[in-house]
């Protein structure tokens, strides 16, 4: 038997190809649900599912497309302009990637000693021409990898931090909602999918392994026997102390993986979904647009705020509905706070980056939702990032520990793909392949 630990995209992608091939396996999630980081929620006040965790298919995403027309469903394709708040003027991004093309392609793969991206900013890359293409990089590493500027790699992101050209800037969406994706993969998997069931211990020895398991519910405690395990947990979980809610203690510890796996972190990320009665954005504008521009097709809203300095609609969707984005040190910061909270920062940050009263925000508000990856015992963050010194921390995690112990996630994919769903799902069928051909030469 075949053991895998998490239901997320990576756990339930190796599952799949397992069951496909005719093995025996057991999936176990401690979360009462499958998906891990993918959280959709369906509301009556909301006309489409609105997403907590993963939401955007990014640039090709052949994994998790070929999936979408598998399980016939509808994908679509982000469009939209970009606005930028300036000080007290909105103006069109333009060429939002090219600006940031001109300071992300001045990063060194090879650079000796590596050094923080927060290092490399402050060489003042471009003089003087490229302050605001600056200012736009560090915006778009502390958002888009929700990484804090001062820890995260400047050879790992410029080994693929940064989509270098149009199919990869691609974004799109589930229009059912991104859940239906891992419901796809567990298709079928009946009694070999356990939920509210922690992994607290993994003992092994080469062919063979077993798990502690607790019921999160009763606290009753059993034992799991398997040839081989995959652990597919959030990288988070993987580092986590042992004393820790939610930790996995592997005994004996894969030295060499778990010294890979301290060069990698957990970057923080904030989202707050807000619904509203209209699009108060387009139906009232904001008095610090250009004179003749309208924000009717507008898709994102990017800024320096201090709490939530993005945001975007669900535009094509022309929908009363926009999320509010924070990634790296600002999240970290609001860890713990309640969605009241949230809640409160986040209408007060749309109405300073869009010039309009926070009373005319508040006065449309139907709803809103957020969800706190930080503090999640089963995530511990949003998604991974390599630390000075850590741009080859993925692949050394993507191999296996005598051909027993296998590791998938998207922290673990060595192909560049860290932080997407894409990625995971390809790091599941990776580590699917070497437990195959491991039971093989055995």
């Amino acid at each position: 038997m075949i053991a895998i630990v998490g239901a997320g995209a990576a756990g339930l992608a190796a599952a799949r190809a397992l069951v496909d091939a005719g093995h025996d396996i057991t999936v176990v999630e401690a979360r009462s649900r499958i998906g891990g980081r993918i959280l959709t929620v369906r509301d009556d006040r909301l006309a489409v599912p609105c997403e907590l965790g993963a939401e955007f298919l990014h640039g090709e995403a052949k994994e998790v497309s070929e999936l979408v027309r598998a399980a016939g469903l509808v994908a679509y394709d982000v469009r939209g302009e970009r606005w930028r708040a300036e000080g007290t003027r909105l103006t069109e991004l333009g060429d939002f990637w090219g600006e940031l093309e001109e300071v992300m392609r001045k990063l060194s793969e090879t650079r000796t000693p590596d050094r923080s991206f927060q290092d490399f900013l402050e060489t003042n890359p471009g003089g003087p021409r490229l302050a605001r293409a600056r200012s736009l990089a560090r915006e778009f590493v502390a958002g888009f990898h929700a990484a804090d500027p001062a820890l995260i790699s400047e050879r790992w992101l410029a080994e693929g931090g940064f989509p270098e050209d149009e199919e990869e800037q691609r974004l799109g969406r589930v229009l059912d909602g991104y859940d239906r994706v891992p419901q796809w993969l567990a298709r079928d998997l009946g009694g070999a999918l356990l939920t509210s069931v922690a992994v607290s211990r993994i003992d092994w020895r080469k062919g063979d392994a077993r798990l502690t398991l607790r019921d999160v519910r009763s606290g009753a405690t059993s034992d799991l026997a398997a040839r081989a395990v995959i652990v597919s947990v959030p990288h988070g979980v993987l580092v986590a102390d042992p004393a820790e809610e939610g930790s996995i203690e592997i005994v004996p510890e894969p030295v060499s993986h778990m010294r890979a796996a301290r060069l990698v972190t957990m970057g923080h990320a904030r989202r707050v979904v807000l619904a509203f009665g209209e699009r108060f954005w387009e139906t009232r504008p904001p008095r610090r647009l250009p004179k003749g521009k309208s924000l009717s097709t507008m898709s994102f809203l990017q800024g320096t705020d201090a709490d939530f300095p993005t945001w975007w609609t669900l535009m094509p969707l022309r929908l009363p509905i926009i999320t509010g984005w924070a990634g790296g040190p600002r999240a970290a910061a609001m860890a713990g706070m309640s969605r009241d909270e949230i809640t409160a920062l986040a209408v007060a940050s749309l109405a300073r980056q869009l010039g309009v009263a926070r009373t005319t925000v508040e006065g449309a508000l139907t709803g809103a939702w957020t969800h706190d990856w930080s503090v999640d015992p089963w995530a511990r963050g949003a998604y991974s990032y390599s630390m000075v010194g850590g741009s080859d921390a993925s692949k050394t995690l993507a191999r296996s520990v005598d051909s027993t112990l296998f590791f998938a996630g998207e922290a673990t994919d060595a192909e560049g793909r860290t932080g997407t769903v894409h990625g995971a799902i390809a790091s599941g069928r990776r580590a699917a392949a070497q437990v195959e051909k491991a039971l093989a030469a055995r």
